[in-house]
């Protein structure tokens, strides 16, 4: 059995379950958040705001406070695959560490690790995130039905794709040196994109369906919101998107359609680094340079 076969029936990691992100507006942030983007807000603690997307407890939060830094919530199976994982990064020299019980509550877990890839991007290890008892009420519908995956800048591309291997994570497609990573029945729920900082680049939230990608498209377009890329289709995923900037540099995705992967393991296939390989729908991001193709790129392989 392969490797990919393998992860996947005794996994280790199951979902990304949060973000929990740092802005110097948090107030402005949580109106774009909130209003604009269709995340219901919840009570937060320790200066914290927080937002749900789905049956989850939390999936984003914004503070000002610097002292956990940005970090993306992992479910891990339990407390043995957390044991393992743990292991298995401190044999690859990544800085790893059990989570207080503060930062436990802080986060709505049962236990943790506070991990660091080879870009300095916290990653929580997490067991039992809290699940709410309430239905999901956002304050605009949007259509959002959960929070998906994340996009990660990174600034050690060899390195970080070590560290997530050792979670038991796959790289399901290549485009250029973007790859995506998959943890499920899904194309991926990462997406791993070479920069020269560290940090987060989206979070993505699913919606019921292309019309409300398309609706969200002209509502945002109507309020003056910035559409970082998009509306358009992964070529690799055929997953459509519609990415969004809002204050301090938040980038947050409407997604749908994502593929799924079968029983049959396949080799990660290699795309191009151009435009059209990052959207067969023609939609390109000038100004965000992890989203596109460079111009030479482009003109080499027309």
């Amino acid at each position: 059995m392969s490797r990919q076969a393998a992860s996947r029936s005794t996994p280790l990691i199951t979902s990304v379950c949060y973000v929990r992100h740092v802005v110097s507006e948090p107030q402005a942030c949580a109106r774009f958040v909130s209003d604009i983007f269709g995340l219901q807000q919840v009570a937060g603690h320790d200066d914290e705001l927080a937002f749900r997307s789905d049956d989850r407890f939390r999936t984003v939060s914004l503070s000002r406070d610097q002292r956990d830094g940005t970090s993306i919530g992992i479910e891990v199976w339990d407390d043995a695959a957390l044991q393992v994982i743990g292991e298995r990064l401190r044999a690859q020299d990544f800085a790893v560490r059990p989570a207080s019980p503060d930062e436990c509550r802080r986060r709505y877990v049962q236990s943790a690790l506070l991990a660091d890839d080879a870009s300095g991007n916290r990653i929580d290890l997490v067991t039992r995130p809290t699940r709410s008892g309430r239905r999901y009420f956002p304050p605009r519908d949007a259509g959002i039905v959960q929070f998906q995956g994340v996009g990660l800048r990174s600034t050690d591309h060899l390195r970080d794709l070590t560290f997530w291997r050792l979670l038991g994570a796959d790289v399901t497609d290549w485009v250029g040196d973007i790859a995506y990573l998959g943890i499920d029945h899904l194309h991926h729920r990462i997406a791993l994109y070479p920069s020269r900082r560290n940090g987060l680049l989206y979070a993505a939230f699913e919606v019921e369906a292309l019309d409300q990608i398309m609706q969200n498209s002209y509502f945002m377009q109507d309020n003056q919101v910035r559409i970082v890329q998009g509306p358009g289709r992964q070529s690799a995923s055929h997953q459509v998107f519609l990415h969004v900037e809002g204050p301090d540099g938040l980038i947050l995705s409407y997604v749908n359609g994502m593929a799924e992967i079968g029983d049959k393991p396949r080799p990660a296939r290699q795309f191009p680094l151009r435009a059209n390989s990052l959207c067969n729908w023609g939609s390109e991001s000038k100004d965000v340079p992890e989203l596109g193709a460079p111009a030479s790129s482009n003109r080499s392989n027309a």
